[in-house]
């Protein structure tokens, strides 16, 4: 179809003729046989008049094939337990605009890296006549989820002693649907029972595939003990008679069990006779197993005793003599019997002698075993004392000590050799050069029983060179404001030892007048003790210079009355040495120290009489009482003294204008009642009574007056012929009329020149 179009359009080309219309042919026979249904055809078309006149144009037409078959729908991706459970490639269908005709290949691209998890990309590719392609994948999975099948042995019961392995009670098979000899393993835990010959075996089979797929089951295996243990030794002990000190030790005897460990025990029970040592022991041998099977073997053991106790050691002389601190202890004696323990005990018999310690001990020994049987020995001891008291503790040195500080006399304490002893204790004094300045000689005597004494003098030397100390608290260093300096504290102070005290008191500021820096005062008491002890103690204020701010409100006054004196304004307890300056106001007034001079002030639209003036503000600055003060006063300054020149004769009006731009004369003034308030109406006619301005609220003033310029510039109306926007040079006439200011019209003339 887009061939016969593209034909019968003659290629898009056209032809015109002045004298006939137009015939058109082409030479088209067929297209080149390219690819499936693709070619091309070189076509000369041309245009023949009714004359015969002809004209030829050439064009190519193409069919070209670059689309790639329609792809089918690709099956969805899939994931297999097993590689053998993977399909071969289907076969698919697709399409093609041009030919219809295409070559299909399907392909497989396996990942096998890791053979748990293997993947597939199956791929289809289509490929048409001209050998435009397509393709589409499908991705396959081979994962192995699924664990063995596990095929256990029978649970069982048995004996402790049995075989309890697999061999005797079967082993545990494992089928897997992708690994044909999966793994097969087992472990055993052990549950003990209520003895260790009766517990469970649970046996854990686990099975595991090539993947790591694991199944696992449990088979139970029961276990019991019923036969008690047995003595291994063949003869066992026999019942015997023996002497006390002869009775024979348990024989150690041991016992095997068929399921575990026995052991053997051994319990004697005595049975008293007529005599601690004379009694019977029935001794039982008991063999038991883990699970509390028992077996049991009596031995009958008769003891009998006839022996007195022997002393151990070497007896003590029969006779001695010592000094009444070294009396003796008893030696400790010991004694054996043949039938068991001895015990020894010891007495002293004591005969006074002349003095209370000088006497005799007469020393008696007693051995007796546990049947009463006795052996003893006596020591005669001649006691003696002739040995003063000494002092238990390190005696106190001379010392040297404050007047406060003297110390109470130690309590000391003594020994005697022979019993007790007491301590008495004396102070004597004797004074020095001051009250607090003496010496105290302390003497400590010990007396014993016997009225030996020792003594020991202890000399103290008393002085006073402390100073007296506050006895009230205050603050030492304060961090003040001005204005609120706190009063002198009243302190008092008190000495370690005097009662008379000397105070002075001294205040000393670092304040300096109109000087506006912090400061500070320090407040400073020295005291003295009776013994000429000084100390001096101070407190610092440092002292914050805060602003004390008052305002004055001044009368007020007229600008040119002269200058005053801003002093005046103060209280007369302010020092008048400090600082004016103005902070609102118009500066045009002067101010030199604490004179203000409003004279310089000039009238203006904002500064007129009955105008209400320039609210002024002035600042003093000082110090007064230890602070800043800060004074502003206001003031105001009128002109209502003052009587402004509006009558006729006051008017300056120009002459001429020269509008050139020099700043002379550039514009019609009108001057001197630049502040009277008055509206202006001026027309201006030209010397032909035409009218050639007019202004019905003209600015009144000039640049030296007012500041501010007239507003005719001798530019004319659209009427008038002029240069450059001007009117032409000549004499122009003025009508003035100021409104409400009762004043007559002003007239004249004024020459206009523009060069």
């Amino acid at each position: 179809t887009d061939l016969n179009n593209w034909l019968a359009s003659n290629a898009g080309a056209s032809a015109s003729d002045d004298c006939a219309s137009i015939t058109w042919s082409n030479d088209f026979n067929a297209l080149s046989d390219d690819c499936g249904l693709t070619g091309a055809a070189t076509v000369t078309f041309t245009a023949t008049d009714a004359c015969g006149n002809s004209v030829s144009t050439t064009a190519t037409f193409t069919v070209e094939d670059t689309t790639a078959p329609t792809l089918p729908t690709a099956p969805e991706d899939v994931t297999y337990e097993c590689i053998d459970e993977v399909p071969s490639p289907e076969y698919l269908t697709a399409s093609d605009a041009c030919s219809g005709e295409y070559n299909s290949i399907g392909v497989d691209t396996v990942d096998d890296s890791d053979s748990c998890n293997i993947i597939i990309t199956r791929t289809w590719t289509f490929t048409d006549s001209c050998n435009n392609t397509s393709s589409t994948s499908q991705i396959i999975t081979v994962k192995d989820t699924t664990g063995p099948v596990l095929d256990l042995p029978d649970n069982v019961s048995a004996e402790c002693s049995d075989d309890l392995t697999p061999i005797a009670f079967g082993t545990a098979t494992a089928t897997d649907n992708c690994d044909p000899n999966p793994e097969v393993t087992y472990n055993d835990v052990i549950t003990n029972g209520a003895c260790k010959g009766t517990y469970t075996i649970t046996r854990t089979w686990t099975a595991t595939d090539a993947c790591g797929n694991i199944s696992t089951a449990d088979q139970t295996i029961s276990t019991s003990d019923s036969t008690p243990p047995v003595f291994d030794q063949v003869n066992l002990p026999g019942d015997v008679v023996v002497e006390c000190d002869a009775v024979p030790q348990a024989i150690t005897l041991t016992a095997t069990d068929n399921c575990g460990n026995a052991i053997v025990t051994v319990n004697d029970e005595i049975t008293q006779g007529n005599c601690d040592q004379n009694y019977i022991i029935t001794r039982t041998y008991t063999a038991t197993d883990d699970c509390g099977l028992t077996n049991t073997h009596i031995q009958t053991i008769t003891v009998q005793d006839t022996t007195a106790p022997e002393f151990v050691e070497a007896l003590p002389l029969a006779n001695i003599v010592v000094e009444c601190d070294a009396v003796p202890m008893a030696e400790t004696l010991t004694a054996t019997d043949t039938c068991g323990s001895a015990t020894v005990s010891v007495s002293d018999v004591r005969t006074d002698g002349d003095c209370l310690n000088s006497y005799t001990i007469a020393r008696t020994w007693t051995a007796t075993d546990e049947c009463g049987l006795t052996t003893s020995f006596t020591q005669n001891i001649l006691v003696q004392d002739t040995t003063a008291p000494t002092f238990n503790e390190t005696m106190p040195r001379d010392i040297t000590v404050e007047c406060d500080a003297v110390p109470d006399a130690e309590t000391i304490t003594a020994s005697d050799n022979c019993g007790d002893a007491t301590v008495t204790v004396t102070d004597t004094r004797t004074d020095g050069n001051c009250i607090s300045n003496y010496t105290i000689s302390r003497v400590w005597t010990a007396t014993d029983e016997c009225g030996l004494t020792t003594t020991h003098t202890q000399t103290i030397t008393v002085q006073d060179t402390t100073a007296p100390v506050p006895a009230s608290t205050y603050d030492e260093v304060l961090d003040v404001s001005c204005t609120d300096i706190p009063d002198t504290p009243s302190l008092s102070f008190e000495d370690n030892c005097s009662e008379n005290i000397t105070v002075s008191f001294e205040e000393v500021s670092t304040f300096v007048e109109n000087v506006f820096e912090d400061y500070q005062i320090t407040r400073t008491w020295t005291v003295m003790d009776e013994c000429a002890n000084q100390a001096t103690y101070t407190q610092t204020l440092n002292v914050t210079l805060d602003e004390i701010y008052s305002e004055v409100v001044a009368e007020d006054i007229c600008y040119n009355n002269g200058a005053i004196n801003l002093n005046d304004q103060l209280s007369s307890s302010i020092n008048t040495n400090g600082n004016w300056e103005i902070i609102e106001g118009d500066l045009n007034a002067t101010l030199t120290g604490n004179i203000f001079d409003p004279t310089m002030l000039e009238l203006s639209e904002d500064f007129l009489p009955e105008s209400g003036g320039i609210d002024y503000r002035f600042r003093y600055t000082t110090t007064d009482q230890g602070c800043l003060s800060i004074i502003e006063v206001v003031m105001n300054v009128h002109a209502d003294c003052v009587v402004l020149p509006c009558g006729e004769n006051d008017i300056n009006i120009s002459k001429a204008i020269t509008p050139n731009g020099d700043g002379i004369n550039d514009t019609f003034d009108i001057e001197g009642i630049d502040l009277c308030g008055f509206v202006a109406e001026v027309k201006i006619f030209n010397r032909w009574g035409a009218l050639v301005y007019e202004s019905n609220n003209y600015t009144l003033g000039s640049i030296k007056t007012s500041g501010a310029q007239g507003d005719w510039d001798g530019s004319s109306p659209k009427s008038s012929v002029g240069n450059a926007g001007k009117l032409p040079n000549g004499t122009y006439y003025y009508i003035i009329k100021l409104r409400d200011s009762g004043l007559n019209p002003l007239t004249g003339p004024i020459y206009l020149g523009t060069k």
